[in-house]
């Protein structure tokens, strides 16, 4: 990740907190109906394209394609417009309900979601309301042109592959797999360790050095650290409750002493405060993660492995008891199956040797800021393979459905150009 932040920024591309906002001097790159495309919205897409695709470097395609994409939802959003296709308040919070409630299930609470995130609930909330508006009325304008979803015929994914499977990708090798997962705890070395720090850098502060200067130097908070600790201007509500009462007790121009909060340790300085708003800086000490803490959960995984080969217990009674994930907890610890491109390679090494029903070594699985440690049970094996009609008709099936969508959309969009204003600047 922080390759790509390296490269973006020698592109020019400016990062700022949760979002490429608006700046001086931001260029339209398009003009789409009544709408813009800006240079930062193409910056944020394309950073966000190369998180979720894990892509390294940049190239005139890569940049291209996720421009066109940009200016073809603007087409179809401007569609929705004409058409006066609307999304209710009350649908759009209905999902986001839905989308904080999946995410409570795969993390395990509201405090891992604000860990992994590094963001509260109000806040991932409120960047979900737009993202969730603006996606129920692409869905909405798409429905309108093409019912509830294209439909591809056998004839038709017969065909498909009889006139593409020379060029189809392998399928990839992939393994059907059951989990159990542990989660190293936060102890109170750590706690001292990181209380340690903290207190040199509140040294610092009350001493008149520069809160900012110190945050970029000194804080955890990557994304607020890069501009000197800012956090904006917040609504109360948005931050957990240590961190806001505290906030709110300082007058503007005061920072405060050691805040704890679960993401570590806080010094806030308060720029601003207008009712329930205020505009603030903080530095961010997070509790290091400790090796003693990991290989608490990595031997607990150890033993819990030998009870099982030993038949004290079956993997899946062990999931139910001990996992603390609890959507495939509640599945017996079943996650389905998983090709070798979705799992990273600490996880393949650790597969690869096994044989249909054999658990892995614990795993640690995410990055330092989330992670933990995965023990899998293989249940099953498919050896890599090229795409044939009779064992991967299902997923010949999404390639067509996909290659027929793709073909129909691009149809479409083009239809749209003839009567929805298009310049294109960049």
């Amino acid at each position: 990740m922080n390759k790509i932040k390296i490269i973006l920024a020698a592109l020019g591309l400016m990062v700022s907190l949760n979002v490429f906002s608006q700046g001086e001097g931001d260029k339209i790159i398009a003009i789409v109906g009544n709408d813009v495309v800006l240079q930062s919205d193409l910056n944020f897409s394309l950073y966000s394209y190369m998180q979720q695709n894990n892509i390294q470097q940049i190239s005139n395609e890569l940049v291209q394609q996720v421009f066109q994409n940009l200016v073809s939802e603007k087409l179809m959003l401007a569609k929705a417009e004409q058409d006066s296709i609307f999304v209710s308040a009350d649908e759009v919070n209905k999902q986001v309900e839905g989308r904080i409630r999946d995410m409570v299930a795969q993390f395990g609470s509201e405090k891992n979601v604000e860990e992994a995130y590094g963001l509260t609930i109000p806040k991932i909330k409120n960047l979900l309301k737009d993202q969730s508006e603006k996606n129920m009325k692409l869905t909405r304008v798409k429905q309108a042109k093409f019912g509830y979803g294209i439909v591809v015929t056998k004839p038709e994914v017969t065909k498909f592959y009889n006139d593409y499977k020379d060029s189809l990708p392998m399928v990839p090798e992939t393994y059907e797999l059951s989990q159990i997962i542990r989660i190293p705890k936060i102890t109170e070395d750590a706690k001292f360790i990181a209380k340690e720090k903290i207190d040199k850098i509140l040294d610092s502060v009350k001493a008149g050095m520069d809160f900012s200067e110190l945050a970029k130097k000194y804080s955890d908070d990557s994304l607020s650290a890069i501009q000197g600790g800012a956090l904006g201007k917040s609504k109360k509500g948005s931050f957990v409750k240590e961190f806001e009462d505290a906030a709110f007790l300082l007058k503007p121009g005061e920072s405060s002493g050691v805040v704890e909060t679960e993401f570590g340790y806080h010094i806030i300085k308060l720029n601003d405060k207008t009712g329930d708003f205020i505009t603030a800086q903080h530095i961010l000490v997070k509790f290091p993660r400790l090796e003693a803490a990991d290989f608490t959960e990595i031997n607990f995984l150890k033993d819990l492995r030998e009870k099982i080969k030993s038949g004290q217990l079956t993997f899946n009674q062990a999931a139910v008891e001990y996992s603390q994930d609890p959507k495939s907890a509640s599945d017996s610890g079943y996650i389905g199956k998983l090709s070798v491109n979705n799992l990273d390679q600490l996880e393949i090494a650790a597969l690869t040797p096994l044989s249909i029903g054999e658990i892995s070594d614990p795993v640690k699985v995410g990055d330092e800021r989330y992670y933990g440690y995965y023990m899998y049970l293989v249940k099953n094996k498919y050896p890599e393979h090229a795409a044939t009609l009779e064992g991967d008709y299902m997923l010949l099936e999404q390639y067509a459905q996909k290659f027929k969508e793709q073909k129909l959309l691009g149809e479409w969009l083009e239809e749209l150009k003839k009567t929805i204003y298009l310049e294109i600047k960049l």
